[in-house]
């Protein structure tokens, strides 16, 4: 008998600002109204200039230890961080983040290590990395059932300013924990998986020169084509169901559908050729097509497809809790589709043995398709979160004061942080950029 595996529950972090997209559409000239209704985009996510990967990784850490405040150092195995945005080529995020878990379990000072025997690691595979670590974790699981892993999806989305992407930007942490015997959601262990190498989104090492000289540089803004990631994006999850080989159907048998989200509405743009394919073989199409006087040979088939009430019925019940935290945060690359996994959990009715439906996607390019099943105790998980009043804490940055921090002016932060903060950074031949972060509050 194999014994269920999944998350006991999540925990989230976000940034301390964040910047209307009103306010950003107002500066940079673009109707404001496009990118409400067109992209489903209300606010994003700012890091402060005393924030970065790291803070907000732990952040997200630190609350899930204490929504678990029964979890000792020896039971947690492993802690695996999914990133596209290190801040080292070879010292992963899971390193700082093991320091500061330690700090956390002794108090503000560094005391004994107590995660001596945790495996700690990064994963990167654009924005599915984080997936790519909470599924080698649940195999971990599934053979040391006493023992706990923490997946940590965590990302600051920063596209060149004044940028076809600038509008997405955003920036938070998601940390999983996954174990046996799951309590809030059963990952079922069949997965589907699809990968091809494509050149939709990469962040290369460029060369630029100055002068006689050639200067290696490392950006963090991504090069990126938007029309042939959505396109590889939904060849990638069409496949990747097709791998899972399940005989359920995506229009009816899941309570919701989680996605990994660039933008608020793009799940429901990506799927729905998809759904148009299924209902199209199920003989379904027709019924629609015919209820709303539309010609099923007409060639701009897809697009009158997706006005139709049906349609947009199905969207607001499967899909559209799920965007409510992406509009408000913006992309979070590798933990969009768990905040979108969060947001449907808490603004849509659940019931226990529901099912979800998971299509992850990684630029570069490799989608995987799973589902997932609510526990009996998934409601009393979900009612500790308060991710309202994390929001609520957050400070709306005016453009200028946005601009000040993406152009690196911006010398004294905005906001005071209270968990975790970056003491030192190393300044000698034998340290140079070395990061040193404190727990300042447990």
């Amino acid at each position: 008998m194999r014994t269920k595996v999944g998350i006991h529950d999540l925990a989230f972090q976000a940034p301390s600002l964040f910047l209307s997209i009103e306010d950003l559409a107002e500066a940079r000239g673009i109707e404001a109204a496009k990118l409400r209704f067109g992209l489903g985009l209300e606010a994003m996510s700012l890091c402060d200039v005393n924030e970065d990967i790291v803070t907000l990784a732990a952040g997200a850490v630190l609350k899930l230890l204490r929504q678990n405040p029964s979890i000792t150092p020896d039971q947690i195995g492993r802690i695996y961080v999914g990133t596209e945005s290190s801040i080292d080529g070879s010292k992963p995020i899971a390193t700082y983040v093991h320091d500061i878990v330690n700090q956390y379990f002794n108090g503000t000072e560094q005391g004994p290590n107590l995660l001596l025997n945790t495996d700690v690691v990064d994963m990167t595979f654009a924005c599915i990395g984080a997936v790519d670590a909470m599924h080698n974790s649940l195999y971990y699981v599934q053979t040391e059932i006493e023992k706990l892993a923490i997946v940590v999806a965590a990302d600051i989305a920063n596209y060149d300013l004044n940028s076809s992407g600038e509008y997405t930007q955003g920036a938070g942490a998601v940390a999983i924990l996954i174990g046996a015997n799951p309590r809030l959601l059963e990952i079922k262990y069949k997965w589907g998986v699809a990968t091809q190498s494509e050149h939709d989104f990469f962040k290369p090492i460029r060369l630029k020169t100055d002068g006689d000289f050639i200067l290696q540089m490392h950006d963090e803004k991504p090069i990126f084509d938007g029309h042939f990631s959505n396109q590889t994006y939904q060849n990638r999850i069409t496949e990747a169901w097709s791998n899972l080989g399940s005989k359920k159907s995506i229009w009816s048998s899941y309570h919701h559908i989680i996605f990994h989200l660039p933008y608020a509405f793009h799940g429901r743009r990506i799927i729905s050729t998809l759904i148009e394919e299924e209902l199209l073989a199920s003989g379904l199409l027709n019924t629609i097509f015919e209820s709303n006087n539309i010609d099923i040979n007409d060639a701009d088939r897809s697009r009158l497809f997706t006005k139709t009430i049906e349609y947009k019925n199905w969207i607001n019940e499967k899909i559209s809790a799920g965007e409510n935290l992406s509009s408000q945060m913006g992309n979070l690359y590798t933990a969009s589709i768990f905040l979108s996994l969060m947001s449907s959990l808490e603004f849509a009715k659940n019931s226990v043995g529901d099912t979800f439906l998971f299509f992850a996607y990684g630029s570069g390019s490799k989608a995987k398709t799973f589902e997932g099943e609510l526990m009996p105790d998934f409601d009393k998980i979900v009612s500790k979160w308060n991710i309202q009043n994390t929001l609520s804490k957050q400070k709306q940055a005016t453009f200028d004061q946005y601009i000040a921090i993406r152009t690196q002016k911006l010398a004294p932060p905005i906001t005071v942080n209270s968990d975790v903060y970056q003491v030192a950074c190393g300044i000698t031949e034998t340290n140079r950029f070395e990061r040193i972060y404190q727990l300042i509050h447990t």
